[in-house]
């Protein structure tokens, strides 16, 4: 099985990359690391820098978890990549990262957390960085409590 992580150079990503590796690492799952985003002249918050790509090797390179980063800017939206993956790996979860915004920021600026949590068929995990936890360093990992089995999580 795999877990596809949807990552952007946030510390939310960073949190939820972080929490799949753990769940792989406990599991024995796969995890693929999807960056995705229009491309072209259209650059976003999404789009990946060679710096942040160094930095994404470095975690994944860290974990003992089977990983596959893939990153598309090829005209599509985000939701269409993530869609288009999903149904090629057939992920067992798909984990992101959200942050907390007011609900007139959501309405007017949408979001594709949002998105991803209200039309993929998988289970979603959403992970928030919590304010004591610097996850801008490589080595910052958030901690998984708890003997649940990760493959039971509900959508």
């Amino acid at each position: 099985m795999t877990i596809l992580v949807g990552y952007k150079p946030s510390a939310e990503s960073r949190a939820a990359l972080r929490t799949a590796l753990q769940i792989a690492e406990r599991s024995g799952e796969n995890v693929v690391v999807l960056n995705a985003g229009p491309g072209g002249e259209h650059r976003t918050s999404s789009s990946m820098t060679e710096e942040t790509r160094r930095e994404l090797n470095s975690i994944l390179a860290a974990s003992s978890a089977t990983t596959e980063f893939r990153e598309y800017a090829r005209g599509n939206t985000t939701m269409d990549e993530f869609k288009t993956v999903a149904a090629e790996i057939r992920p067992s979860m798909i984990v992101i990262g959200i942050r907390h915004r007011s609900g007139f920021g959501r309405l007017m600026m949408g979001s594709v957390g949002d998105q991803i949590l209200q039309e993929m068929h998988e289970p979603v995990l959403a992970v928030k960085a919590t304010q004591d936890q610097d996850l801008t360093s490589p080595d910052a990992t958030p901690e998984i409590t708890g003997d649940a089995d990760p493959k039971q999580v509900e959508s």
